[in-house]
């Protein structure tokens, strides 16, 4: 009997459930709340993840920075970016800069209360992470190519000297390895100068090979011969700009194809006792009625002593530099901008990019193929592209693409809004090419009033946000500022 009731009573389990099940209950319940705390805590170590990111970012684009300083960045980047009405909050963070590799560490935790888990005595959940910038060892090559026109005097000049020096100066500052910066510069009004010391050299067409050479001089005439017979007259370092397309393109010289070679400036003496010439600086030395003949007499410069800046009329700017990583040389160079002559913005653009090239007549500059290095092209004009037409034989005055008549500008005609229009779309040609090359365009305009022109050097910059609209001295300095800025960015890797 007594075996039988307790097999029965065994048998019975719908007691044992209940019971079962009340005592999973709590655990259950707390597990599910714990998941809810961990899911939060997981929200709060993403939070933190993005802040530390900021804040080694912002640690890492100043390579001279101290420790405190670092330390205090850091915290006020981590606290904008980690704001206290968020779960969690910021614990402790620790900035480490890792000298061999060039790197900087931000490492920090944040604590989240928690809800459920607290039941089981856990008040705190404790998340961390490590975010680490290395200092990119990518190459910066950056050429300025600055407009030097008349518009320029004044005022104008000297705030655009200072905003140029603001940027070398900040971008010598971040840089790690003043090696690997390098800054060119290039001055333009209605031509470009690439100094005397050139003078003759192989690509300078030495021996008159390029057949806008003699074009000026009856019988044919070489330029270097010229300038050596004047008196008081050598060349002053100006060029002229080849034959379109290659005017903007980055063809090597090349003695074998002579259309290649660069021209040294030379302004014609043009007919005396003519109101309508604007650079007559010697007796024409004939009697003749016939203006073409008067103007390319070649005799008339032997041994002469011209008036003015006789062959160098137009030619005001300042000389190229280089592609340098000397900040002192660069900032002599930008002191040394003066304000003089006519606006011609496609010349100034054809030799930022050759001074950014490998290849002569600069030979500085990093292959554009080159993934090390990036290269940029600030272009700044305070106006709109000039060259003067004439009602005569010339059909204007004489400019980096010579005479128009010569069509090297690719247009014959003497109407100023016209040969404006030429120089605005070999401006605008030259940007795509120099965009083409891998080349990134920052584009400044200072105190235009021309929409067209405005137009034109947006388009002109590879993206929009990268031109820069400055009505004021404040605002240029201000876009300089900046576009070092984003330059020193881009030199940062994560």
């Amino acid at each position: 009997m007594v075996g039988t009731f307790v097999n029965r009573f065994a048998a019975r389990t719908h007691g044992n459930v209940a019971m079962v099940f009340a005592l999973m209950l709590l655990p259950m319940t707390l597990l599910s709340g714990a998941a809810v705390d961990f899911h939060q805590a997981m929200n709060a170590r993403a939070r933190l993840a993005e802040a530390l990111d900021a804040a080694a970012l912002a640690v890492g684009a100043s390579p001279y920075i101290s420790e405190t300083t670092a330390e205090q960045l850091a915290a006020d980047f981590i606290t904008a970016n980690f704001p206290a009405r968020t779960i969690g909050r910021v614990g402790s963070i620790q900035v480490v800069f890792d000298t061999a590799a060039d790197a900087v560490r931000v490492s920090g935790e944040a604590i989240v209360d928690t809800g459920f888990l607290r039941l089981m005595g856990i008040k705190t959940l404790t998340v961390d992470w490590e975010s680490e910038v290395v200092r990119a060892r990518q190459n910066l090559e950056l050429v300025m190519v600055l407009d030097n026109t008349g518009s320029m005097s004044g005022s104008k000049i000297t705030a655009l000297r200072d905003a140029a020096r603001l940027m070398t100066s900040i971008l010598f500052e971040n840089a790690s390895d003043s090696d690997r910066l390098a800054i060119g510069l290039v001055p333009f009004s209605s031509t470009v100068n690439v100094g005397t010391q050139f003078a003759r050299d192989w690509w300078l067409d030495p021996d008159a090979q390029n057949p806008d050479h003699a074009a000026h001089f009856s019988p044919a005439a070489n330029r270097w011969d010229l300038f050596d017979t004047l008196q008081g007259a050598s060349w002053r370092g100006c060029v002229e700009a080849r034959r379109v397309p290659l005017d903007i393109e980055d063809a090597e010289p090349d003695p074998a194809d002579p259309a290649t070679l660069f021209l040294p400036y030379f302004a014609p003496d043009e007919p005396s006792g003519y109101s309508n010439f604007a650079n007559s600086y010697l007796s024409d030395q004939t009697s003749s009625t016939n203006l073409l003949y008067r103007q390319t007499n070649t005799a008339k410069y032997w041994g002469r002593d011209p008036s003015g800046d006789g062959p160098n009329w137009g030619c005001t700017a300042r000389p190229i530099t280089p592609l340098t990583s000397q900040r002192s040389t660069i900032d002599t160079a930008i002191n040394a901008m003066i304000a003089s002559g006519t606006t011609n913005i496609p010349i100034g653009v054809s030799w930022g990019v050759r001074v950014l090239s490998p290849q002569a007549p600069f030979t500085e500059g990093a292959p554009f193929s080159d993934r090390d290095t990036i290269k940029a092209m600030v272009i700044l004009t305070d106006g709109e592209n000039v060259l003067n037409g004439r009602s005569n034989i010339n059909y204007s005055d004489y400019s980096g693409y010579g005479f128009v008549r010569e069509g090297r500008l690719g247009v014959v005609t003497s109407s100023d809004s016209a040969l404006s229009n030429a120089l605005d779309d070999r401006t605008a040609a030259a940007c795509a090419y120099a965009r083409e090359q891998g080349i990134r365009v920052y584009t400044i305009t200072f105190q235009v009033s021309s929409t067209s022109t405005r137009d034109m050097m947006r388009d002109c910059a590879t993206h929009p946000s990268l031109y820069f609209d400055s009505p004021s001295n404040e605002a240029l300095r201000n876009a300089f500022e900046l576009i070092a800025g984003d330059l020193t960015n881009l030199r940062l890797s994560q």
